[in-house]
């Protein structure tokens, strides 16, 4: 590679990148695909929830388990959560639909975000890109993850189905224009972004090859799974061991990076960070996972044990618990994880 051009840099070193953010998707794809034929429905969803679950439980001990970070976002972190909570409650009362929708999309914008902020920690790392180029990259996460929602056999369903319960009929002519729109504005915004690159690249400044691939391979995960089933556990297991993975991948590296530099104020999160108590750590997240399975529906996963199941009165109580979670998490990871806090590069 020219190194005129070219300033290659990794998010945590070479064999995680390649382990967790860059060859993971394609690993991903491969396990969903292989467990949608060979394991029973319940045992698909299983493996969502001991995926997922954990990296709530991470966000939690990052923003409550240090005083610097709970001093930093202090009312963010007392009003948030129970505005959402009671939000949560409310809709699940009143509107169960909003809040179904709302998580729903909550959920596919922090998808997203979480890779627009992961492109940000290459071009950080590598100090790639114009001052520009941020914008240029979220637009980019933007265009193609909506473009996906739109034109994808397993996602058109879903909101072409949606729109018919809400008395919405709408003409496959009118699906065909819509997706011939999303498609070409695609294809034009891909153009832009090349454009910039080169841009980019005439004025001096140097591009990281591994944001591209990391892109790549997320944005390759997205595509092949929604538009090569008609199965959404295929895609969401696929998705979810990348998305949970890469951020449980990234909260243990960088809270071992504030530890190695000084920066930890927290004894949890100093132990948690020696290389000695991984195992710990790993129990910590399995436990987190045995605690949501007793709270909420533990019979979905097969585990026959939840101490609140879903029936005639608790299930609303159940799906408010895990909205509300849900919505908290994505609320602390849009202000969290900022590359442009001196704070979070200190972790990066």
């Amino acid at each position: 590679m020219d190194g005129a051009v070219f300033q290659p840099a990794f998010i945590i070193n070479r064999q995680h990148d390649y382990a967790w953010f860059l060859l993971l998707p394609f690993a991903a794809i491969l396990f969903a695909l292989t467990a949608h034929q060979h394991l029973p429905g319940g045992a698909l969803v299983a493996i969502t929830l001991w995926i997922t679950v954990p990296h709530f439980l991470l966000t939690g001990l990052r923003v409550y388990g240090s005083s610097t970070n709970f001093e930093r976002w202090r009312e963010r972190l007392i009003m948030g959560p129970i505005a959402l909570i009671i939000a949560a409650f409310l809709l699940i009362k009143y509107a169960p639909l909003t809040l179904v929708l709302l998580v729903l999309l909550w959920d596919n914008q922090h998808s997203l975000m979480q890779q627009h902020g992961f492109a940000r920690i290459y071009d950080f790392k590598a100090r790639a890109g114009a001052a520009g180029t941020k914008n240029f990259d979220l637009a980019f996460n933007w265009v193609f993850f909506g473009n996906m929602l739109i034109v994808s056999p397993l996602f058109s369903t879903i909101w072409i189905r949606t729109l018919y319960e809400w008395s919405i009929p709408i003409q496959v002519a009118q699906i065909e224009l819509i997706q011939t729109l999303s498609w070409s504005i695609a294809g034009l915004y891909g153009l832009v972004y090349i454009g910039h690159n080169i841009w980019c690249v005439r004025n001096g400044y140097k591009l990281n090859p591994y944001k591209f691939f990391f892109l790549f391979s997320s944005y390759f995960l997205w595509y092949y799974t929604s538009f090569t089933s008609q199965y959404i556990m295929v895609y969401a297991i696929a998705h979810r061991i990348m998305h949970g993975l890469q951020y449980i991948a990234i909260i243990y590296s960088f809270n071992r990076q504030t530890v190695v530099h000084g920066a930890s104020d927290s004894s949890l999160l100093t132990d948690l960070a020696q290389p000695k108590n991984f195992k710990v750590f790993l129990l910590l997240c399995a436990l987190s996972t045995l605690v949501w399975l007793a709270l909420t529906e533990g019979s979905i996963a097969g585990l026959g044990f939840g101490l609140i199941g879903y029936g005639a009165d608790t299930d609303l109580f159940s799906y408010s618990l895990v909205s509300s979670i849900s919505m908290i998490h994505y609320y602390f990871d849009a202000f969290i994880w900022k590359v442009r806090q001196p704070e979070t590069q200190k972790g990066l």
